[in-house]
C-alpha cells in the first residue's frame, strides 16, 4: 500500500510533529511505502495564480506541482496532519489543495456531476485545536470537518474518511498526550491497511 502523508505545521517540535512521528513509526512497522509532504519544510508556495497566460484549466499540467500530483495520484491512502487555526486548516495546506487537487487529476465533471479521480478511497485526518471539542462540533457545527471530509476528499473520490481530533491541546497533560499518541499509532497502523 502506498500512503501519502500531507503535513502542515511549521514547528517540528509541536504536538503535530509528534503525531507525524507516530504515523511514520506505524507505517514503517507495518512495512508500508509512504511519502511525507512536509509543506513548511519544503517551502510549498500556496499562492494560486491563474490569468491570461496561466489558465485554471491548465493547472493539471503545471510543472511546479507535477511531483505532488503524481504522489496524490499513486496513493492508496491519504493522511493529513495539521492544526486548526482560525476555524480551518493552515493557509499553506489550503493552497496545496487549491494547486494540487485540480480538475483532470483529482476530479472531473461528467455532465454537471462531479466525479472523483483520486485512487485513494480511504483517508485519515489528524488535527489539533486549542478549542474544546464540543465547541467545534456543536457551536461551529463541524464546519471545518465537513469542508475537509465532504467538500474536498469525498469530492475527489475518497469515500471513507476517519477523523482524529485532538482538542484543547494547549491545556492537555503529558499523560493525555501519551494516550493520544498511542491512539495515533494504532489508528495509523489500522488505516494503512485500508480500514
Amino acid at each position: 500500500m502506498e500512503v501519502a502523508v500531507i503535513y502542515a505545521h511549521p514547528n517540528p517540535n509541536s504536538f503535530n510533529g509528534a503525531i507525524l512521528n507516530e504515523v511514520k513509526k506505524a507505517l514503517e512497522d507495518g512495512n508500508h511505502s509512504y511519502t511525507v509532504i512536509d509543506l513548511y519544510k519544503e517551502r510549498f508556495d500556496p499562492v494560486l495564480v491563474f490569468n491570461e497566460k496561466k489558465r485554471r484549466s491548465d493547472m493539471k499540467g503545471d510543472p511546479e506541482t507535477a511531483e505532488y500530483r503524481k504522489i496524490m495520484k499513486n496513493a492508496d491512502h491519504l493522511i493529513l496532519i495539521y492544526p486548526l487555526w482560525w476555524g480551518g486548516m493552515p493557509a499553506i495546506l489550503k493552497g496545496f489543495i487549491d494547486r494540487v487537487f485540480v480538475a483532470g487529476e483529482a476530479y472531473t465533471y461528467e455532465g454537471k456531476l462531479p466525479k472523483g479521480l483520486l485512487k485513494a478511497r480511504t483517508a485519515s485526518v489528524y488535527y489539533t485545536a486549542d478549542a474544546p471539542g464540543w465547541y467545534l462540533r456543536f457551536w461551529r457545527r463541524d464546519a471545518d470537518w465537513i469542508t475537509v471530509k465532504d467538500n474536498i476528499l469525498k469530492f475527489c473520490g475518497v469515500r471513507r474518511v476517519r477523523r482524529f481530533l485532538f482538542p484543547q491541546v494547549k491545556d492537555s497533560t503529558v499523560e493525555k498526550r501519551k494516550k493520544w499518541l498511542d491512539r495515533v499509532y494504532r489508528s495509523a497502523a489500522f488505516s494503512s491497511k485500508g480500514g
